[in-house]
């Protein structure tokens, strides 16, 4: 009886392994499908995912023609990010277009990063409208490859590893990449695939995809120090020296390229670096201060906390010398990086500098070691993860649409002139209006619509009164201070363009710190469309 009940304790902790393992394997499909959701969000039936490469409508006068051409997401007043430019080399990836040098600002800087392009126009298949869509979920699909590709060292075995996984997948530096469609996250999941093989022995396949690397993104050749270098063996350093050379010699030869078509790049790149820690002592500063004052919020403790976290990640790489390891001699040479990084790759909330170090990110999770005693350690390096819930913030309007299907097809609402951006804080959406604004009623079908408007109104600074004006006629009018005052009326709208006009009594003025001038603002307006009475809305 004892022989056969001996095994049973081993059965026991064999099923709670399993139990614990399936948990931690859900954990990672899990992770992978919120972010997949997150993404989703900014899906926009008439753009598609184009909100997600920060094209601002300051740029409309000097895009290419073929970006015009395609319907696309617009941030209003903004200048919008990065990814606007490449996306708008992966419309021209030879550089042939002349447009091309009022589109992008730095022009021969900027097409030194062409492999992304390149990528974003052949998965497009040449065509204008894939193209755009392609480049804006470019960065989704490497960030699901570099979620398989960090599994060769954080198998979903147990909680650690999953902890380490997530904190590169949902880094700030990753999420930043994928929001604004930049070069950061695919150049990552090439060095980590690199890194992959050449741990494996593989140093043709390791080098060329640092090679390629390199023509995503010029910093990412500092993942050279991955190559195999014996510091104590001066006779194998001309064959490093030797192999280094031929992965930098793709980009050498494309920017030799854009030099002859293009001429010197005005900006080099040299103004992102400067004297040893003035940059992060400037930033740090800054951040300490924000976070700490009177309009400190959740963003500017989100900020500090990255800047910290990038400290104790460099710290951890600079002081644990292991020169015979690959992956220590690649997270050590972006840290040293690091310490030359100066403002404008620090500024902003939080800034760039979280991208620009991602193999650095990588690396400390892979080396940090294991057990509770550096646990702390391993938390504090990765607290950029906190600022990555700011940047899956999709675009938003102050206004919903309801009422029945047909109806609330045929209508569009477009703001005009006169409002200021769209904000949020949870619930609550609203624009600011300086003194006269306008709202544009589209309507799409071939009969009229009846429109009900409902929202809430407060005036900036003193009492004033708010109108709502269609051509001559008096729609809404009341005096609206710093409590919200209701606004209700019905109108009916006929097929075509209806416009609205909100004005107020008194010009706007500047509040505080906000460079805007304000007047008051629209909240969380509802607008419902059905049949007007006796037609029906047939788009």
């Amino acid at each position: 009886m004892r022989r056969m009940n001996a095994p049973e304790p081993q059965l026991r902790g064999g099923w709670l392994l399993r139990l614990l393992a399936s948990r931690v394997r859900l954990a990672y499909v899990a992770s992978a499908g919120l972010f997949l959701w997150c993404v989703a969000q900014f899906f926009q039936p008439e753009t598609g995912f184009t909100s997600l490469i920060s094209i601002g409508d300051l740029l409309n006068d000097s895009k290419v023609t073929a970006l015009r051409a395609v319907p696309h997401h617009l941030y209003e007043a903004s200048p919008g990010y990065d990814g606007a430019y490449y996306v708008q080399l992966a419309l021209h990836p030879t550089l042939d277009n002349p447009e091309l040098k009022k589109a992008i600002d730095n022009l021969p800087y900027r097409a030194r990063r062409i492999l992304f392009s390149w990528a974003a126009w052949a998965l497009g298949l040449g065509q204008p409208a894939w193209i755009v869509q392609a480049h804006a979920l470019l960065n989704v699909a490497c960030w699901l490859a570099l979620a398989w590709a960090l599994l060769r060292w954080f198998p979903p075995t147990d909680w650690g590893n999953f902890l380490r996984w997530a904190a590169v997948m949902f880094s700030h530096g990753v999420i930043m990449s994928v929001r604004h469609s930049l070069v950061d996250g695919p150049s990552l999941l090439l060095v980590a695939l690199a890194l992959r093989w050449l741990e494996a022995g593989r140093g043709a396949a390791g080098g060329v995809t640092l090679a390629l690397a390199g023509l995503g993104k010029e910093t990412s050749l500092l993942a050279t120090a991955a190559t195999d270098f014996d510091g104590r063996a001066p006779r194998t350093w001309p064959r490093t020296a030797v192999t280094v050379a031929l992965i930098a010699l793709p980009l050498l030869a494309w920017m030799g390229f854009v030099r002859w078509r293009f001429g010197p790049a005005e900006d080099p790149g040299l103004g992102n670096f400067t004297w040893p820690m003035a940059g992060y002592a400037e930033k740090l500063g800054v951040a300490w201060r924000e976070a700490r004052g009177r309009d400190g919020g959740a963003l500017h403790w989100a900020t500090l906390g990255a800047v910290l976290a990038l400290a104790v990640q460099g710290a951890f790489l600079l002081t644990r010398w292991r020169p015979a390891d690959r992956v220590w001699r690649v997270g050590a040479a972006f840290a040293v990086m690091m310490l030359f990084l100066s403002t404008p790759v620090w500024e902003g909330y939080p800034g760039a500098s979280t991208r620009v170090l991602l193999p650095m990110t990588l690396a400390f999770n892979l080396l940090v070691p294991r057990g509770a005693r550096w646990l702390p350690v391993l938390i504090a390096g990765n607290l950029t993860v906190a600022a990555s819930v700011f940047e899956f913030s999709p675009p938003h309007e102050f206004h919903a649409i309801r009422g029945e299907g047909a109806a609330r097809a045929a209508l569009r609402v477009k703001p005009g002139p006169g409002w200021h951006g769209p904000e949020r804080h949870l619930e609550q959406r609203w624009r600011w209006s300086d003194e006269r604004s306008e709202l544009r009623l589209l309507n799409s079908a071939a009969q009229p619509l009846r429109v009900v408007m409902r929202a809430r109104v407060l005036a900036a600074g003193d009492l004033r009164t708010v109108r709502v004006m269609h051509e001559e006629r008096l729609l809404w009018a009341d005096s609206v201070g710093s409590a919200p005052a209701p606004l209700a009326f019905g109108l009916d709208v006929p097929p075509g363009e209806t416009v609205l006009v909100f004005s107020t009594d008194r010009p706007g003025e500047k509040i505080g710190t906000d460079p805007r001038a304000l007047a008051f603002r629209v909240m969380n307006l509802e607008i419902v469309a059905v049949p007007a009475p006796g037609s029906a809305a047939r788009p």
